[in-house]
């Protein structure tokens, strides 16, 4: 027993716990075959290369050995408590994987080991298994894949049926009875598969080896093959290594499997009877039929897989076989006959498997033999002279007379056999060559003896030696006995003479080679066994691997054809046998599928360069067209499609260009001849006339040929009338080939075959085909071939071209072609305008049943001309088509549809049908590739000048017309094509596939770039209006479900796949099918949202089908992606809807649900598709944040809503058999992130922000996780630097982007986390970050790596070059989801298809624009990874600042994060759209930041440098505020403002710019810090100059002009800035250049202008003076600076206020707090009080009357004043119960009154000593003695104070809730500030001071 590897099989905790999901072989093969090796992770390498999966696959004839002690130990240890040790909620039961695994070992001899292997397979696999089949978890058909693929009941038949074998378990007594037969069959049946699979694998993995060493010495290999790995070569080479017979690729010989030839017979004829017994397995009572079923298909299939294995490496090997290999292999044969007529137990096995068996085994029988190494084997033995002894070295088998003897025996016995007589043949052929160089070694030595007698008796004294030298024997070990010609009595015979008489001794009665032949050929009809074998199975059997089986399997029956032709006379069979092979079934579209040099090993390519048989078949061929003609026609039409690019290949005409034999029937009564030569054994004629020949002459053949009519033979260049026949001059000399009347003659004669083909069609398209020739009419399928024919050379040149390089000019070889074909027709017609009348005829036939496939085919075939011209010439095709009849475009009926269902539908074939689809498919494409090269400016046409662009003369209202009448065609052919008749259900599944294709292409290449409204201007705008049909039909709100179901039955139809192992193109079809629909549903739904539809009835169906895609995710490796992009798409469309969408879990059901999930939870282990792993995450995360709370609620804990209810548990806690939380494994896995794949790390995170974000519990799980934070704290401090992250020609910016992405993922989660420790009131968290932001803090707040020079040069260099588009036509839009990455803002796949034409789109050295576009992507991708990483950041900036902001070393990073957004800001280099969204969110994060620090009145040094910075980004800006307000962004300079502000104020602190506190706390030197003093007041003082001077201004001037620019807070603003300048301390010494400033714009002047007009600007504010009171306000802050104040007295500032409106209505009305408009009161309170206050105070006692009289002006007020304070009971007296509250705004009028009488009344004592006239100073009219003692009378009573207390404002409102500056002042700070008013009022009156 071979040691256990850790890949194959590791210890059962990891399988247990979900680490290692183990690979079935099943799946091993479908990602080898069908997933393009694109899928593997690393796990599948892992996998193969693992010592025990080698040892498996080079022993897969007998890979599981029976049971033995080491095995049983083996498996004691793995599964012993130490290894396994299951925690306390364990969802496995080691018990019963035990027990089961020890029921398999010993029901199925295997070993224990390997019993527990499969065990643990099918206990990973149920959840899968349970939510495909339900809960019985077992197929509905077999497990072995019986219905998988259908063949022909034999090789001369086809019959695709198909069975199903229902499940009949039977219902036990019991539910644990049952489930455990359920598991036990389970079990059996994936034993069976691991079995097969084993030996698909390793016949898999051996085909691409040899495949790929084949086809490595050819000049261009396989596209497809380069992709594939080296690895899985060399895995391939190791195999062979083991298994070929001689290795002969490295000289080595192992011993362990150097006999696998006899092994692998000995392995199937051990299978073939054990079929006789049956599998012996009673276990499963009524399902035991089932399972023998089962068993006896698995041991069937086993034995094809052996035999595909021996066929390989009998291929791979050029060594002719030893007897000891050959024998078993024929003594096999010649007892199950074959497998002709070998009984099979259950008669369905007979369809199925007959073509399979007997087509193997005629193959490996053909390829044991040898033949054309064998004849070259016997010519050197002959040259050699081997004589008959016994050699002691191993020789070839026909070098062994007694196994030659036996296989000749052997053959004679099964020569009557069909399948047999291939073998038969070439035996005969060998024969017959042993035996003429046997005959011909005896002739001569008997000659030679003869001669030596007779010299003896004339002349005994002569030499009887012979002096002629032998050839050596090269390559081979024999014994040479001595020369029989050196002795005149001892003359031997040779060994193939004894071999030859030996094999004349047979029981049949004649000469055994001859009825060997002529059994093979007239009784096993073998040249139909050939062409059977080659069209029935080798195209069924070989298409993987790019078809190069198919070649190689058609190949070795050409050899036979090959080594038989110089036996067999040229005849119908051997030609029919011949093109069979050459041909094989490959139709049009499969040759013009495959890759460019698949065809270049093939058989075609043999026949081509083989010169016998080149010679003795093509060459014939060729000699005897035109009579002959569709031999000729289908092997050039084979030979055509070699797509190699050398110049041998592209040989277009292959032969036919310049032809000199010229044969036809003579008519019977034609004498205008002679004869010549009659010297020489052939016949030859000479013409005595000019003999004209006639196109629609009766031949064999059916070919037109010749008669009496006139017509010459259009030669090269040269013109020619049209007409039905062409000239053979006079004196051409001809050979008969037939003297029988008429006779058939071949004249030599030159022309061109191109030219008589042409001539042909043109006949043809004059009259009415036929399915015989006749006098007027062609024959159809003459007219089918030879349109074929140029279809094929031109598909072949077109892919030639392609191969060289794209070019927008018509390809010279295709050139070539189309005019030789033409050269013969008439001056107004060519061959391309001669089928298309064909066609149009054929449209329009009125039909016989007889007639309807020929005529069907030339139909077809006319299609194909169509695909095929297309590239070439659109401008013929596209008008075409919209004047043809097939569509109906010009008001006729259209025929497509008439054809389909007159014709196809009764025969149940629909070749016209798909190449009328794949041809609407390839005008879709046209349309797209030539999008561009369209839109060029026409070139006026010059003598010497280049070829028009193709396809640029075509209207694009013709091409909407096509596309549209196509679409309509399709779309009702796909409604109605289930209810169908088909043949073979293949073709159902293929024509569904395409449909599906072309219409998701449709809605991708119409809405997926360019979503300008303007459609005309669009690349793709013909291919909108069809489009639209797609979506209009299923995207309609009708609740009808008649468009729907056809798309989800084919969905459904993919579930029914069978699990084979044996080649199917039906699954491929089906997968294809199946993948198709799913994304057209996907592509609708994403255009729908694009669109912005509203919910359709499509959706609403989608969610209840639910279930069916669950059970697809798992029916198949390749659904699952689909799947998983459906279901992410489908939820965000129902998720976009105002509704609540449907449900999910809803629809699945909790235990499917359960199932789902678990599926889902293994993350496509184990063959770990990284595509497919990244969109399994990211549905998840689509679930987590999309309204989908119950699937959601699932995902995360693993629980279901409903259970958690009812358990009552804590939902991350799981139970017993629950699935592991997503989130748990998600945190888990991103422990290790640095580890991870960038891409998989971000979609895993973004699931674990958005549970953050949308689910409170998710931070729990995520704190209470060990190490998460902490890990990826460390990764977000380690990532690398963005500075130079965004130009680079490198991939650097792919890892760079991606790092970006994941690190803002992390801050994202930190960020959210932090809020939440900020909730529960711990800091530690956030302290914790601290030391991990260093490097996010440095690099993050920076102007994004935006390459302006690349992107702008890019734009207008792009412009000049493709001229009529831009290179914003190919922006992505957002119907798909788009990564960042080289495709992220441009469509590059669109754009290379568009723009290939172009030479310099791809460049030199690949330099081009393409690269320059893939640059712009890059550098877009890192610009919106850092936009994302400095939103990530800002939010968690802003949650650490509500936590650390009191904390110095935070305060430092606040601040410089606020500098760094404003210097981000200045230095912008992005395109504007960019810009002002980033802007904004700095300017918001400075703002934060800055307000913060202000709240924690911060004193840092670091605050210094924030004020130049601020004020140089709000200059950089605008350095005038009226043009930015009126600037679109004003919004963004207005939050400038405010930072200004927030900045200044910062400075207004004593701590900050105190000498003491800079130069001791701060370390400053005084003259440093006088210095900053000093540019700081200069700076502030230009502040005030530049923007609240002339700010204010501007702000005046605007508000008259537009006053819908201007906002209240913009007054505000600059109030508020002018405050906090004016507290810098030492500014007002600078008072004269605040006169100079003020003066200069007339600030005061513009502030009482505004003033004035604040009552008519009341009307834009709702009756709200908002300007009267800023206006005052604005002039209340420029009387604080005394010589301000002086100016605004001195100006008449008072006066003129008094004398406006919105002050004439104070004066004659009283208004308080609680009058309308409050703004009233507050200009009187807070506005003009002060106002007066700081007037005096600046100028002293000549202000005093002013003021005074100023007081007086407003009665109302200050009598309102005098009583405000009054008890209520003295308000209610005197009926005023306005006021029953005090206000801080009320305390503040009190002691601004009570200064100012105060003030007045000292004024007005002093008289004369104060320079004033007391006579003119008036009285204040208010009753300061009243106000006194009430004042006092609340001071007493604070309690009844506190509750008279209301808040006016809402910052009033907030000082409700602080707690008072000074302690015992109050109750809070309101109180506190009324408190303080209050007892100045008392301190005033008191004691009469100020």
């Amino acid at each position: 027993m071979a040691p256990i590897g850790e890949a194959y099989f590791p210890p059962l905790d990891r399988c247990f716990s979900g680490d290692h999901q183990l690979l079935s072989w099943e799946t091993c093969y479908v990602a080898l075959s069908q997933l393009g090796y694109a899928s593997d992770g690393g796990s599948l390498k892992r996998f193969l290369t693992d010592p025990q999966t080698i040892d498996l696959l080079a022993s897969s004839l007998a890979p599981y050995s029976p049971s033995s002690s080491q095995s049983k130990s083996s498996f004691e240890t793995k599964t012993s408590a130490i290894n396994v040790t299951p925690p306390a909620h364990a969802r496995y039961n080691i018990k019963r994987i035990r027990d089961d695994a020890l029921w398999l070992s010993n029901e199925t001899d295997i070993d224990e080991v390997s019993a527990l292997r499969i065990t643990i397979l099918e206990w990973q696999t149920r959840p899968a298994a349970c939510l495909l089949w339900g809960s019985t978890a077992v197929p509905v058909s077999s497990s072995s894949g019986i219905d998988g693929t259908c063949y022909g009941g034999g090789l001369m038949q086809e019959n695709y049926g198909s069975i199903f074998a229902p499940s009949a378990l039977g219902e036990p007594k019991s539910p644990d009875k049952r489930n455990e037969l359920l598991r036990k069959r389970r079990l059996v049946d994936i034993l069976l598969s691991e079995r097969r699979y084993i030996l698909k694998c390793s016949e898999h993995i051996l085909t691409h080896a040899l495949c790929t060493a084949d086809y490595e010495d050819v000049a261009s290999s396989h596209a497809s093959e380069e992709k594939k790995p080296r690895w899985l070569r060399a895995i391939g080479l190791e195999l062979l290594s083991h298994w070929a017979p001689e290795n002969a690729r490295n000289g080595k010989r192992r011993d362990k499997n150097s006999n696998f030839i006899n092994n692998a017979v000995a392995g199937i004829r051990t299978r073939l009877e054990a079929l006789r017994g049956g599998s012996g397995w009673s276990e499963f009572e009524n399902a035991i039929e089932e399972v023998d079923i089962s068993w006896a298909s698995n041991q069937v299939i086993e034995v094809i897989h052996i035999m595909q294995i021996v066929q390989d490496l009998l291929q791979s090997s050029a060594t002719i076989v030893q007897a000891e290999v050959i024998l078993p292999w024929f003594r096999l044969m010649a007892e199950c006959g074959f497998f002709d007529g070998f009984h099979l137990p259950y008669p369905e096995f007979q369809t199925i498997y007959n073509t399979p068996l007997q087509s193997l085994a005629a193959l490996v029988s053909l390829t044991i033999l040898n033949v054309s190494a064998t004849l070259e084997l016997l010519t050197t033995s002959s040259a050699a002279s081997l004589s008959a002894s016994s050699s002691t070295h191993p020789v070839p088998y026909i070098l062994n007379q007694p196994a030659a003897n036996e296989i000749n025996d052997l053959l004679i016995s099964v020569a009557p056999i069909a399948a047999a007589s291939p073998s038969v043949l070439a035996w005969s052929i060998i024969t017959q060559n042993l035996r003429e160089i046997a005959l011909a070694t005896r002739d001569s030595r008997e000659l030679r003896q003869s001669v030596r007698a007779a010299d003896k008796y004339g002349a005994a004294d002569s030499s009887d030696t012979d002096g002629a030298e032998r050839p050596s024997l090269r390559g081979m070990s024999v014994i040479r006995r001595r020369s029989s010609t050196s002795s005149d009595t001892s003359q031997q015979s040779t060994l193939l003479e004894e071999i030859n008489d030996s094999l004349q001794i047979t029981p049949v009665d004649e000469d055994p080679v001859a009825y060997l032949a002529k059994t093979a050929v007239e009784g096993g009809k073998v040249f139909e066994v050939l062409a059977a074998i080659a069209t029935a199975f080798c195209a069924h059997f070989g298409f993987e691997h790019n078809g190069v089986p198919d070649q190689k399997m058609r190949q070795c029956l050409l050899d036979l054809i090959r080594a038989c032709v110089e036996f067999v006379e040229y005849q119908p069979a051997l030609i029919m046998a011949t093109t069979a092979i050459v041909s094989g079934v490959d139709r049009y579209w499969d040759r013009l599928d495959r890759p460019n040099n698949a065809h270049s090993l093939g058989p075609a390519t043999l026949l081509r360069q083989d010169k016998f048989l080149k010679r003795r078949i093509f060459l014939v061929a060729l000699f005897r067209f035109p009579y002959e003609s569709m031999p000729l026609l289908q092997l050039c039409r084979a030979m055509a499609y070699q797509h190699n690019a050398d110049a041998e290949s592209s040989d277009i005409g292959l032969g036919l260009q310049e032809l000199d034999t010229f044969t036809c029937m003579l008519p019977l009564d034609f004498q205008g001849y002679k004869t010549i030569r009659e010297d020489e054994e052939a016949d030859f004629i000479e013409l005595l006339d000019d003999y004209k020949t006639d196109m629609n002459a009766n031949t064999r053949s059916g070919i037109p040929q010749i008669s009496e009519s006139s017509l010459l033979l259009r030669s090269p260049n040269v013109q020619a009338s049209p007409s039905s026949s062409f000239c053979l001059p006079r004196g051409t000399q001809g050979q008969i080939l037939s003297n029988g009347k008429p006779l058939v003659v071949a004249w030599n004669y030159d022309y061109s075959g191109l030219t008589y083909i042409g001539r042909v069609l043109q006949f043809a398209s004059s009259g009415t085909l036929s399915n015989e020739s006749s006098s007027t009419t062609i024959s159809s399928n003459i007219v089918a071939e030879a349109i074929s024919f140029i279809t094929s050379m031109l598909s072949s040149a077109t892919k030639n071209s392609s191969a060289q390089g794209s070019s927008a000019t018509l390809p010279e070889s295709a050139t070539s072609i189309l005019g030789q074909a033409s050269d013969g027709l008439h001056r107004n017609q060519d061959v391309i305008s001669v089928i298309w009348q064909i066609f149009e005829n054929e449209l329009y036939k009125q039909r016989k049943a007889v007639e309807d496939l020929d005529s069907l085919d030339v139909m077809v075939q006319c299609v194909h001309f169509a695909h095929a011209l297309l590239p070439i010439i659109p401008d013929r095709v596209w008008p075409f088509l919209g004047r043809s009849g097939l569509l109906g475009i010009g008001g006729e009926v259209e025929r497509l549809s008439a054809v389909v269902t007159s014709y196809e539908l009764v025969e149940g074939r629909y070749e016209f049908l798909l190449g009328c689809i794949r041809l609407y498919d390839a005008l879709i494409e046209d349309v797209v590739i030539k999008a561009v090269s369209r839109k060029k400016p026409i070139k006026a046409i010059t003598r010497f000048g280049t070829d028009k662009t193709l396809g640029s003369g075509i209207s694009e209202s013709v091409m909407e017309n096509v596309l549209l009448s196509f679409q309509r065609i399709m779309m009702d052919v796909f409604g109605s094509i289930g209810t169908w008749r088909f043949v073979s259900e293949d073709d159902r599944a293929e024509i569904g596939s395409w449909l599906c294709s072309i219409f998701e292409k449709l809605l991708d290449y119409s809405f997926s770039i360019n979503d300008d409204t303007d459609i005309s201007s669009r690349l793709n705008s013909a291919l909108l209006p069809a489009a639209n049909i797609v979506l209009d039909v299923y995207l309609t709100s009708s609740k009808t479900d008649l468009a729907i179901n056809p798309l989800l039955q084919v969905c459904y139809k993919g579930l029914n796949i069978p699990s084979t192992s044996l080649p199917s193109r039906g699954e491929k079809h089906y997968v294809a099918q199946s993948i198709s629909a799913i994304r057209l549903l996907y592509t609708m739904i994403r255009a729908s949202v694009h669109l912005k539809r509203s919910l359709s009835h499509l959706e609403e169906h989608l969610f209840k089908a639910a279930g069916l895609f669950t059970r697809m995710y798992t029916a198949h490796q390749a659904y699952k992606l689909p799947v998983m992009e459906l279901f992410d798409a489908l939820v965000c469309s129902a998720s976009s809807n105002q509704k609540q969408p449907p449900s999910l879990l809803g629809q699945l059901g909790q235990e499917n649900t359960d199932h789902f999930l678990r599926v889902l939870s293994a993350f496509d282990q184990p063959v770990n598709d990284d595509t497919l792993v990244i969109a399994i995450w990211r549905f998840l995360a689509t679930i987590v944040s999309k309204r989908q709370q119950s699937f959601a609620h699932f995902v995360l804990t693993g629980v279901s809503p409903r259970t958690s209810v009812k358990t009552k548990q804590y939902p991350s806690v799981q139970n017993a058999g629950q699935p592991e939380p997503v989130l748990s494994s998600a945190l888990e896995k991103l422990r290790s992130i640095d580890k991870l794949e960038p891409k998989k790390a971000l979609a895993m995170l973004e699931l674990v922000t958005l549970a953050a974000d949308y689910w409170p519990f998710a931070l729990t799980a995520i704190g209470n996780h060990p190490d998460f934070l902490q890990r990826v704290s460390e990764y977000a401090s380690r990532i690398g630097s963005l500075a130079n992250s965004g130009g680079t020609r490198s991939n650097k910016p792919l890892v760079d982007y991606n790092s970006l992405r994941i690190t803002s993922r992390v801050v994202d989660i930190l960020a959210m986390y932090t809020h939440r420790t900020q909730q529960e009131g711990n800091p530690k968290f956030a302290r914790m970050l601290i030391p991990h932001l260093n490097y996010i803090l440095k690099n993050v707040i920076t102007t994004p790596s935006y390459n302006t020079s690349l992107h702008s040069n890019l734009q207008r260099n792009f412009a000049i070059k493709f001229q009529g588009c831009n290179l914003i036509d190919f922006k992505r839009t957002s119907m798909a989801r788009a990564s960042l990455g080289d495709s992220y803002y441009y469509d590059m796949d669109l754009a290379n298809k568009m723009l290939t034409f172009e030479p310099a789109w791809a460049g030199r050295r690949g330099q081009g624009f393409a690269e320059e576009v893939r640059r712009a992507n890059s550098n877009f991708s890192v610009v919106e990874a850092q936009v994302e990483l400095f939103h990530s950041w800002k939010s968690l900036l802003i949650e650490l600042s509500a936590d650390l902001a009191t904390e110095e070393s935070f305060q430092k990073i606040m601040a410089q994060s606020a500098m760094d957004c404003l210097t981000a800001n200045t230095g912008n280099n992005l395109p504007e759209a960019f810009f002002e969204r980033l802007a904004q969110s700095r300017v918001d994060l400075a703002f934060t930041m800055l307000e913060s620090l202000n709240e924690a009145k911060s004193n840092v040094s670091e605050i210094r440098a924030i004020l130049p910075v601020a004020w140089n980004a709000l200059r950089s800006h605008s350095a005038d505020l009226g043009s930015a307000l009126q600037a679109h962004d004003a919004d963004y300079h207005r939050i400038l403002l405010k930072l200004l502000y927030l900045t200044i104020q910062l400075h207004t602190s004593q701590e900050v710019l105190t000498l003491d506190s800079m130069t001791s706390a701060n370390k400053i030197p005084p003259d440093s810090w006088a210095a900053t003093a000093n540019a700081t007041t200069s700076m502030v003082l230009e502040i005030i100059s530049t923007t609240v001077a002339q700010g204010f201004r501007s702000l005046t001037i605007l508000i008259h002009d537009s006053p819908h620019l201007v906002h209240p807070s913009d007054f505000a603003f600059l109030t508020a800035l002018l405050r906090s300048c004016l507290r810098i301390p030492g500014l007002t010494r600078n008072s004269e250049h605040l006169l100079n400033a003020f003066a200069d714009t007339q600030i005061p002047r513009c502030a009482a202008t505004l003033l004035s007009w604040s009552d008519q600007l009341a009307s834009s504010t709702s009756g709200d003076p908002v300007y009267g009171e800023l206006s005052i306000l604005f002039l209340l802050e420029l009387s604080t600076v005394p010589a301000l104040a002086e100016s605004l007295a001195v100006d008449g500032i008072l006066p003129h206020i008094l004398t406006t409106n919105i002050f004439r209505l104070l004066q004659n009305k009283g208004f308080g707090p609680s009058d309308h408009p409050s703004r009233m009161y507050a200009m009187w309170s807070c506005g003009l009080l002060p106002l007066l206050l700081n007037l005096l105070h600046a100028v002293g006692p000549p202000m005093a009357a002013e003021v005074a009289a100023a007081l007086n002006a407003f009665p109302h007020q200050l009598r309102r004043a005098s009583d405000a304070f009054s008890s209520p009971s003295s308000r209610i007296a005197a009926n005023d119960l306005s006021n029953d509250y005090i206000t801080l705004a009320m305390a503040q009028e009190a002691h601004s009154l009570a200064l100012l009488s105060g003030i007045l009344r000292t004024f007005r004592e002093a008289g004369a000593s104060a320079a004033v006239i007391a006579s003119e100073v008036e009285e204040i009219d208010w009753d300061a003695a009243q106000v006194r003692e009430d004042v006092e009378g609340w001071l007493e009573r604070t309690v009844a104070l506190r509750e008279r207390i209301m808040p006016s404002n809402e910052r009033e409102e907030s000082w409700l809730r602080m707690k008072p500056v000074k302690e015992g002042l109050g109750e809070n700070r309101l109180e506190e500030s009324v408190l303080r008013e209050l007892r100045g009022v008392v301190s005033v009156l008191g004691d009469g001071e100020e």
